[in-house]
């Protein structure tokens, strides 16, 4: 993998003066005008076009890829409500959006200025530069006039340590070249939630509720925007030809600003840039067979896919560029997949030998050994731990949401926000009993070479089985991370609550060991020592202050 540095200074001062209007430009609404042909350009639809059932299978599946449809299957992931369709059954029926096109484009020759990839695709035919200079053709002429095609980025910008909720990275589009006028000019083309409210985002986090949008803006903008929140961003630059660049292009105008819906998991800004990327090229799109897919699962998918990507460049946040010096260099093309199984033996000091099972849909472990990321940053949603101990079967843990960035306080950073919700019993019963816990917290780390210490801390509210409390968990540990021997983490925990014990101990050491092995595998090992208290409904503990030792070793899977 070869990859050179970008100089992102040097490129904001080249091009600070040209901020065009090019975001107000595609904000611009459609208005669909009134039955009207200019003679002089009636020429462009003199040719009936195909009926949609007498197309090519060729043309049908590009005419599918325009209005974002599963490559299998005959549904678009733009949702129905989104005004980008000129048909109501535009969403889920490809032969009745095609049909309004043709109608949408015959009611008034200016019209294919807001669809030129469809235009292209119908007609085989450029919108000439007399129409383009037409005052109704105002938006798409000042897109070419800003924006030029020549080289296609796929950027991966690096997650925000502080904002765990960016965890897996984004994933946007630079359009590099030169326009209409002459110049050169760079773009980024993103698909993202567009609430300006962070609460209301995180409220709709698992919902399919978020509005979400297309944006292009100058380049440069995106790129100070997250440069300035310490993320680095990973330009690789994709293999296309000028045909498949000219459709992308056309192709951009068209998803100017139409609301769609936005999700976290099966809608985000990965599965949306690939369907828009798929106009190009098919390889481009994302897989099929997937509940969903990350940014960091989906670039890792494009760059290993042979031919596809020519180069990569990295214009490199400031804590990138101390990893950089402490040779913990990030590489986000192999990062595993999403969806995580770990399952191994365990010992009980009270209950014997064992098995562990451990699964999650998305998950970021802070303690796994991970080579996509040099970051201290977990995030969980919904994973779930059994066990099969002492011959039966029991949940031991469900973590419905576990958001725990520990920042480097070298950076300036001395905080950020942890947000946990739980289902969980005391540490030493055998007993199947979720009882719900939810805390909120902060962190901070500094990292010394290989070695990081740190502290944290959850402040929380319990509801056990018995006389809900209050608690404050403090933790202090530290991690010992080296690309040969893996992340180690040593830790210690005392809980402080209202009642009694948290969880029925009194404080805990706790060791775990993992080391990648290949990019979807690794293999983790787990030492943990609670002292417990004195739990009345479990007479077999003995007396307070009896020690409760568990070990393991695991095999983790991501697919």
């Amino acid at each position: 993998m070869i990859i050179s540095f970008g100089h992102f200074i040097q490129k904001m001062i080249k091009y600070r003066l040209i901020l065009l209007p090019v975001t107000g430009i595609l904000l611009c609404s459609r208005v669909l005008a009134t039955d009207y042909r200019e003679p002089h350009f009636s020429g462009l639809l003199s040719d009936k076009p195909h009926a949609y059932k007498d197309l090519s299978s060729e043309k049908m599946h590009m005419w599918k890829k325009l209005l974002h449809y599963d490559l299998n299957g005959n549904i678009s992931q733009i949702s129905a409500e989104s005004s980008f369709f000129l048909s109501p059954e535009g969403h889920s029926d490809p032969e009745a959006e095609y049909n309004a096109t043709v109608q949408f484009f015959e009611k008034d020759i200016h019209n294919i200025c807001f669809y030129p990839a469809r235009f292209y695709l119908i007609y085989g035919k450029d919108i000439p530069h007399e129409l383009v200079q037409e005052e109704k053709c105002r938006i798409f002429r000042d897109y070419t006039d800003n924006v030029g095609l020549d080289k296609l980025y796929i950027v991966y910008v690096s997650e925000d340590v502080v904002v765990p909720i960016s965890a897996n990275g984004h994933i946007f589009t630079k359009l590099a070249g030169t326009n209409a006028k002459g110049n050169y000019r760079e773009y980024g083309l993103s698909f993202s939630a567009s609430e300006t409210s962070i609460t209301d985002l995180f409220l709709k986090f698992f919902s399919n509720s978020i509005d979400g949008i297309y944006s292009l803006n100058p380049y440069y903008v995106n790129a100070t925007d997250y440069l300035m929140s310490d993320r680095s961003l990973w330009e690789f630059e994709i293999n296309l030809t000028d045909e498949q660049k000219k459709l992308f292009y056309l192709h951009v105008i068209e998803l100017r600003h139409h609301n769609t819906l936005y999700s976290f998991f099966n809608i985000n800004c990965a599965s949306g840039m690939s369907k828009a990327l798929a106009v190009a090229d098919d390889r481009l799109d994302s897989r099929s067979m997937v509940l969903f897919e990350t940014p960091l699962e989906y670039i890792s998918e494009i760059y290993h896919k042979p031919g596809l990507v020519s180069g990569i460049e990295v214009l490199p946040s400031e804590s990138e560029n101390l990893y950089f010096s402490q040779n913990m260099m990030s590489t986000p093309v192999n990062s595993p997949m999403s969806i995580r199984l770990e399952t191994g033996g365990l010992h009980s000091s009270i209950y014997g030998n064992g098995m562990s099972l451990r699964f999650a849909p998305t998950l970021n472990n802070i303690k796994d050994d991970n080579t996509f990321s040099p970051a201290l940053s977990e995030s969980k949603f919904l994973e779930f731990t059994g066990r099969y101990i002492d011959g039966r079967f029991h949940i031991k843990d469900l973590e419905l949401i576990n958001l725990n960035p520990i920042p480097d306080a070298r950076l300036g950073k001395f905080s950020a926000l942890s947000v946990f919700a739980a289902m969980h019993n005391n540490v030493d019963t055998e007993q199947v009993g979720l009882y719900p816990e939810f805390a909120l917290g902060n962190a901070v780390s500094y990292r010394m070479g290989n070695f990081i210490p740190y502290a944290h801390a959850y402040y929380g509210y319990a509801v056990p089985h018995s006389n809900n409390h209050v608690f404050v968990r403090p933790e202090a540990g530290i991690f010992y991370w080296d690309r040969t021997v893996g992340k180690i983490n040593l830790s210690y925990e005392i809980p402080l609550t209202t009642h009694q014990y948290y969880r029925n101990y009194m404080y805990r050491y706790k060791a775990t060991w993992s080391k990648s092995i290949t990019q979807n595998f690794s293999v983790n090992a787990e030492f943990t020592d609670y002292k417990l208290g004195h739990n009345d409904s479990a007479p077999k503990r003995g007396y307070p202050g009896r020690h409760l030792t568990e070990t393991g070793a695991s095999l983790v899977f991501h697919f």
